[in-house]
């Protein structure tokens, strides 16, 4: 009796370790949109030519033919919840009269991220270059022409100052922009 025990606890036991060695794999569903081409969508584009950019929907709806909406989920086992987009296209007289972008990054957006992160680098390495002391206490201590040293050199620009002369950025610095959509081989 007590051997059928042992035996079946370590059964379990076994059952119980091995349960934590399930491969969870990851899963990619509904249309992969890339951001070029959806920057490139318009209003007053036709159905074949939105076709021709994004692709045929996965899911065409049945009872409104003037709705095209294009999916995307990504669950993986290191996210809590799935990654989820969704690009709506609406149609009158059979061209584009709206559309609505939940999630899908476009090139604007990219390249607002790209700019945010050559602000953050550049930052970064000010950062760095300054010594312990000057990070501490760095107000506390006078500026070089207030005591008297002439300065060799003018200061650096910054990306910053580099784009004062360009246009406002599509996306507010104040409003958090989504994550990227993922690559299309499904890693994020």
């Amino acid at each position: 009796m007590i051997r059928l025990a042992l035996s079946t606890i370590a059964l379990l036991l076994g059952a119980f370790l091995a349960s934590g060695c399930v491969y969870k794999m990851r899963i990619q569903q509904g249309n992969y949109l890339v951001p070029e081409s959806v920057s490139q969508l318009k209003e007053g584009m036709t159905r074949s030519q939105v076709r021709f950019l994004l692709g045929t929907p996965m899911v065409p709806d049945a009872f409104d033919e003037s709705r095209w909406d294009y999916f995307y989920s990504f669950s993986s086992p290191k996210y809590r919840q799935p990654l989820k987009r969704r690009l709506t296209v609406y149609f009158a007289d059979e061209k584009v009269a709206r559309i609505e972008n939940q999630g899908v990054p476009t090139q604007a957006d990219l390249d607002q991220l790209e700019q945010d992160l050559q602000r953050a680098i550049a930052q970064t390495r000010k950062q760095q270059k300054e010594g312990f002391w000057k990070r501490t206490f760095g107000r506390d201590k006078p500026a070089a022409s207030e005591a008297g040293t002439p300065q060799s050199a003018p200061p650096a620009t910054t990306p910053s100052d580099a784009d004062a002369g360009s246009p406002p950025d599509p996306v507010p610095p104040s409003q958090p922009l989504p994550a990227p959509a993922g690559t299309p081989s499904g890693q994020p």
